[in-house]
């Protein structure tokens, strides 16, 4: 028989000096002996502490039976099933996922980001009702329960009508369950304020869907060019072929060769099997696939046909320099007609020490958003020195 206070002291000072393994070992044999609720959370503390999320969620659990309504053990069960679902997340475990978030209600998790301070930064992370919303979802969507998800982010974004990602699921499951056109527009105004590859894609595909491959062609190619300078590239694979497929539909049989070619040298690099879509979209075409090296060669090719498929379609402008912001990573030009475009510096094309005010440059408007203003705006891209500047 053991000294039950003796021992809970023990327990408890180790805990407060954050020795949380002796500190477990301790509250582990008080669980067993006692069975009581206090114990039970001092062991779930600990466990989640060393990062045995899944001893933390079943002792957890066994005290919710003892006093459903005990607060302390609700914040170590939610702590543990969130970082279960990341966890899950990471494994691609989706049915898990939805599993476990069934032990806990969103209404009842914080809508607080958590602030932690690492190394004298202040890092943001979100809140625990963001965090269960994004990994339920993005379970939802991998499962293609397109109704639940449709349902699930509507919830969200009531409690967070900002987020970009909830509202990116939001359009595909509305397009997935019939409204097509619904989905592009919603689509094409998240694009706007977040520029990833796999937007553009998503926006591709629904054009394929009502086999307007002109446009599933145009916003593919965009995706490629803003995927040039992001890492990873075998994860990108799906946005070559897609390109590759887009381009067999238009009848440009040439580049949709190489697009392909691409698409599976980087699957092909990384050791992976390669995709019966892939398979038979080469044979299709004629393709041998035989995998190359030196993707970013190929890459580098490809960025040219990118370039003049997208800028062909698009007016030039003529202007000059304005100003850089003190940044040195954006500035404004001045065009012919005496209108302001604000540029970002990757999108000047050259040696960019030649950037200052008065310069003339030649350059392209396409449509952006305005964070500051929170409006749609206008900015310049693919800009070059004129000639004779």
């Amino acid at each position: 028989m053991i000294d039950i206070e003796e021992e809970r002291k023990k327990a408890r000072d180790l805990r407060k000096s954050r020795q949380y393994g002796e500190a477990r070992e301790i509250f582990q044999k008080l669980w067993e002996e006692t069975n009581d609720k206090w114990d039970g959370w001092g062991l779930a503390l600990c466990c989640n502490q060393v990062k045995d999320f899944d001893a933390a969620y079943e002792t957890s659990k066994s005290v919710l039976e003892i006093d459903p309504e005990f607060q302390y053990i609700k914040q170590q069960l939610t702590r543990s099933v969130l970082q279960k679902m990341k966890d899950y997340d990471n494994k691609g475990m989706w049915d898990a996922i939805i599993k476990i978030s069934d032990n806990l209600v969103a209404n009842e998790l914080s809508t607080e980001d958590i602030i932690l301070n690492k190394n004298g930064k202040n890092i943001t992370l979100p809140s625990d009702r963001k965090t269960w919303y994004q990994k339920k979802s993005k379970a939802l969507e991998k499962l293609k329960r397109w109704d639940d998800c449709l349902e699930l982010t509507r919830k969200a974004l009531n409690d967070f009508p900002h987020e970009i990602w909830l509202k990116r699921r939001k359009a595909i499951s509305i397009g997935k369950t019939g409204d097509v056109e619904k989905a592009i527009e919603d689509l094409k105004e998240i694009s706007l304020q977040k520029t990833d590859w796999f937007i553009h894609r998503d926006i591709a595909v629904f054009y394929a869907h009502n086999e307007d491959y002109e446009k599933a062609l145009d916003y593919i190619i965009d995706g490629c060019l803003v995927s040039i300078n992001q890492p990873d590239p075998g994860f990108r694979w799906e946005l070559y072929y897609d390109a590759a497929l887009y381009l067999q539909k238009k009848g440009n049989i040439q580049m949709s060769v190489k697009h392909l070619l691409l698409s599976y040298s980087l699957r092909d690099n990384e050791g992976w099997k390669t995709p019966q879509d892939i398979s038979a979209l080469a044979n299709e075409i004629g393709l041998s696939l035989e995998s190359i090296e030196d993707t970013k060669a190929l890459t580098k090719e490809l960025r040219s046909f990118w370039e003049k498929h997208k800028f062909s379609k698009l007016p030039k402008h003529t202007g000059k320099i304005k100003t850089m912001l003190p940044n040195g990573k954006a500035g404004f030009i001045t065009s012919e007609n005496g209108k302001d475009f604000y540029f970002k510096i990757f999108s000047f094309n050259g040696n960019r020490k030649r950037i200052v005010s008065g310069l003339g440059v030649e350059f392209f408007v396409q449509e952006s958003f305005d964070r500051v203003k929170n409006e749609k705006a206008f900015q310049a891209v693919n800009i070059t020195p004129k000639k004779d500047a």
